[in-house]
């Protein structure tokens, strides 16, 4: 807002973070986006119809000795791990906004018994393949001591390993992140398969009662 007084904008020189949702408690790891490069950056400022740019240089750190590849070899795995971690991430998302669709056109149906049948059959599946992805007991910080940590979470670690310090990820990362690109395939695959037959029958039940569709975003 145009009001009178300093403003100011601090910058951590990352780029942007990997997808979250409320609630969601990671054990090891976080969501931070990977570091910009050392490069020649710009600052742009649009206000009141008027747009100011400023030339600004990130540098390497002066005490680390690493090369320019070393540093854009880590900029790119780790963001293709923050990009996979978004993935996982939204698939929650994705299947939490589709279970409050179903509560909410059965809610409106009068409990009808089919559109019943129907929303707990996707809901029930929907939900399994959500806990595969997130641990959903957790509740406070503490629980991953007790709960076993999911894809996500381990996304998130490893995330946050290749995002420390300046340097080429450690030889183990790549074969990890395969490992958990393919765990989570099979879960994204999963839903895909749901929404082609679970939610399908839904939307086929609410469409015979006049209710909206439920959809797939």
């Amino acid at each position: 807002p145009m009001t009178a007084g300093l403003h100011s904008v601090t910058w951590d020189m990352r780029h942007t973070s990997a997808a979250s949702f409320p609630g969601m408690v990671l054990w090891g790891g976080n969501v931070a986006g990977p570091a910009a490069l050392p490069g020649n950056y710009q600052v742009r400022l649009t206000a009141d119809g008027k747009t100011l740019t400023q030339p600004l240089i990130v540098k390497r750190h002066p005490l680390i000795n690493v090369t320019d590849a070393d540093l854009q070899e880590q900029f790119a795995f780790t963001s293709q791990v923050r990009d996979k971690l978004s993935e996982a991430n939204n698939a929650v998302i994705q299947i939490r906004k589709l279970k409050e669709q179903v509560a909410d056109r059965i809610k409106k149906s009068n409990d009808n018994a089919q559109l019943k049948a129907a929303g707990e059959t996707l809901a029930k599946n929907l939900s399994a393949v959500e806990a595969e992805i997130y641990q959903v007991r957790n509740q406070s910080n503490q629980d991953p001591l007790n709960f076993p940590i999911k894809i996500n979470n381990r996304l998130a670690a490893l995330l946050s390993m290749v995002n420390r310090g300046d340097g080429k990820p450690i030889g183990n990362a790549l074969p990890v992140f395969n490992d958990l690109k393919a765990e989570l395939k099979v879960q994204t695959d999963r839903l895909a398969r749901v929404l082609t037959t679970d939610l399908a029958a839904f939307n086929a039940a609410a469409k015979q009662l006049n209710l909206e569709a439920v959809s797939e975003k």
